[in-house]
């Protein structure tokens, strides 16, 4: 029983990531920001710590702008408690300099939490975070 009940974690997990990933394609940016917990934090391409889901959503609403699209080529999960940790292969697509499309695979760190019975977004790395080998 309590394998099936990991199961059905990890598939809640998923579709919270699922929605997330479908709302921000869809262009929706009230969907898109309430697969964020109130005080996520989201790590943009240059490394800024955004905090809160209102200040995030200004960041989505630029990748819905620029007409963002994300695929999942991997995802794997690792659950303790209320909190998940998710490993993911991503091809990011959207509208670069004078109409043409940028394309970028990354390796995104998020960290889920349940809220209330819901996975929530609660650290948001897309483009990763950190740096390798360093100081």
């Amino acid at each position: 029983m309590k394998y099936m009940d990991v199961n059905l974690t990890q598939s809640s997990r998923r579709q919270a990531c699922h929605s997330f990933l479908q709302a921000l394609g869809d262009g929706d940016l009230d969907a898109a920001t309430a697969c964020f917990a109130r005080d996520a934090c989201l790590i943009t391409p240059d490394a800024t710590a955004v905090g809160g889901r209102e200040r995030i959503r200004s960041v989505l609403a630029q990748l819905i702008a620029r007409h963002t699209e994300i695929r999942v080529d991997f995802s794997n999960i690792l659950i303790s408690g209320d909190v998940a940790l998710a490993c993911e292969l991503w091809m990011i697509r959207c509208d670069g300099i004078e109409g043409s499309r940028f394309e970028q695979a990354s390796a995104p760190m998020l960290v889920l939490r349940q809220v209330e019975g819901e996975w929530k977004l609660a650290i948001a790395a897309f483009w990763g975070w950190g740096r390798l080998g360093g100081s």
